[in-house]
């Protein structure tokens, strides 16, 4: 015990001492039991998790394995690898594993995953099938090979397996999984069916809560829809996706009443309500958007984000140049986001004839952000805006000195040397032009309207995308056993 109190010290120091290199100590060196080399090794690897440092942490693993191999190990040495970009290594170090410990489910359900991860179902279906050959009473991987065969469209095939478990060992979660067979196979009523089984055999399994609702929803049954999202919340699910969907339901039944009940009950996530925005815009409800807002507005006043939907919102709905202008001053030089709210007060200037208000902003903008070409391209439109082609064609050839192959430069040039009547240095401004379909001719046109480069809440319109789809983890299976928000605008979208 001394032995290995003094070992432990010694770990300690190390890692203090040289956080970013793993240390690699000889154990044979040191005279420690193999007991005492395994536990130090594992108060390494623990330290070098907690510092980020996943590689060295893998060294640390690589060790223990050789001196005290466990299923567990194998399993975070995988996940390691497959974190670090490596899944064919996290294979390879899972089927070491299941050589060693070929009964062991979690290595199974780890390598079945890492194929339906990259949605190889066949290889995912032959592990789980090789497993229950040995295990054919074994209830989760039942569960899981059959999530495996819905996920790869094998309906049937999911429910001939489930058909030939025996009732005494039947779970939910199987009936569950049968009633999305009979969905997937278009058989509407027996998935609903087998839906209420699953609930009265648990009546809180929020997966089947979920997927009811959703199939009420799809029916045009609101009323059911809307008790079952209720159900859901009632067991403790309160995410945001839950409450996003009551507020669908509430439009879709166009009680804006409901709906405003809910969005007050409602998280005050900022993504939550960037996404109700979203659903209030995309439903043509101002009045809900304009609540929206003014809750954001309470609560994060220097949010940029905000300060761009309310600036939109004035001269949307408004049709209050000043007060839009007055809300985009408000973004602080100091903000990432400061070059939008310029070149944004730049084009309402344009757009409303105000060359008295656009002309210092165009020449702060030139001078703050040089190499943003969007400034040098509303000067020009400044200039031809007012009738002065010469000026703004001259502007674009100023630009080509600097960005020569910029297809957007060349061909407005072109068309203001053919405006001017030059059609020789016109026509060999086109040749220069790359011919590349994917180009858009925007010679005449406006720089793009207020803030549509940033996406922080436009996109959010279209639907958001799943931290699964970012960060897709080794660990997931399809058909997850709890609702989720299915949003990862945070890895997204920085708008500090």
């Amino acid at each position: 015990m001394h032995t290995l109190a003094l070992a432990l010290v010694a770990a300690l120091a190390l890692t203090a001492c040289a956080p970013k290199k793993a240390p690699k100590p000889d154990v044979s060196a040191r005279g420690l039991s193999a007991t005492a080399a395994s536990d130090y090794y594992y108060l390494l690897y623990q330290d070098l998790v907690r510092q980020g440092q996943p590689a060295a942490a893998g060294t640390m693993l690589e060790q223990l394995i050789k001196i005290s191999p466990s299923p567990d190990f194998y399993r975070d040495l995988a996940n390691i690898q497959w974190g670090q970009g490596q899944p064919d290594k996290a294979r390879e170090t899972l089927e070491e594993g299941l050589k060693r410990f070929p009964d062991e489910m979690i290595l199974h359900f780890y390598l079945a995953n890492s194929y339906v991860q990259q949605r190889r179902f066949d290889e995912a279906e032959a592990v789980f099938r090789a497993f229950l050959a040995r295990h054919p009473n074994d209830q989760a991987a039942f569960q899981d090979l059959a999530a495996v065969l819905l996920e790869s469209g094998k309906y049937q095939a999911a429910l001939d397996l489930l058909a030939g478990v025996s009732k005494e060992r039947r779970t939910p979660v199987m009936t569950f999984h049968e009633s999305k067979a009979y969905s997937g196979l278009g058989k509407r009523k027996l998935a609903q069916d087998k839906l209420r089984q699953t609930l009265r055999e648990d009546p809180n399994l929020l997966p089947a809560w979920s997927e009811l609702a959703f199939t009420y929803e799809q029916a045009g049954d609101y009323r059911q829809a809307e008790a079952a999202y209720r159900r859901i919340l009632d067991l403790g699910e309160d995410g945001p996706e839950v409450w996003l969907r009551l507020i669908r339901l509430a439009l879709k039944q166009k009680n804006m009443d409901k709906a405003l009940a809910f969005l007050d009950n409602a998280p005050r996530d900022r993504n939550f309500l960037f996404d109700v925005l979203s659903l209030f815009v995309d439903e043509g409800r101002e009045d809900g958007a304009a609540r929206v807002i003014e809750r954001m507005s309470q609560e994060q006043p220097d949010n940029p984000d905000v300060i761009f939907i309310q600036a939109m919102m004035a001269v949307d709905r408004e049709k209050n140049l000043d007060k839009a202008m007055a809300l985009l001053a408000k973004v602080p030089a100091t903000s990432k986001l400061y070059d939008k709210s310029l070149a944004s007060r730049v084009q309402l200037a344009l757009d409303a004839g105000r060359y008295d208000l656009a002309l210092p902003l165009i020449q702060e903008g030139k001078s703050r952000f040089p190499d943003k070409l969007e400034f040098l391209l509303m000067d020009a439109v400044y200039y031809d805006k007012q009738g002065d082609v010469a000026r703004a064609t001259a502007i674009y050839r100023d630009g080509l000195n600097r960005w020569p192959d910029n297809v957007e430069l060349l061909y407005r040039y072109g068309v203001g040397q053919e405006r001017l009547k030059n059609r020789p240095e016109a026509l060999a401004a086109m040749v220069r032009a790359p011919k590349d379909g994917e180009r858009v001719l925007r010679a005449e046109a406006d720089i793009p309207a207020l803030y549509v480069e940033h996406e922080a809440w436009a996109g959010s319109a279209h639907g958001t995308m799943s931290c699964d789809e970012c960060h897709p983890g080794i660990e997931t299976l399809p058909h997850g056993q709890k609702v989720e928000a299915r949003d990862c605008a945070s890895c997204h979208a920085d708008a500090a």
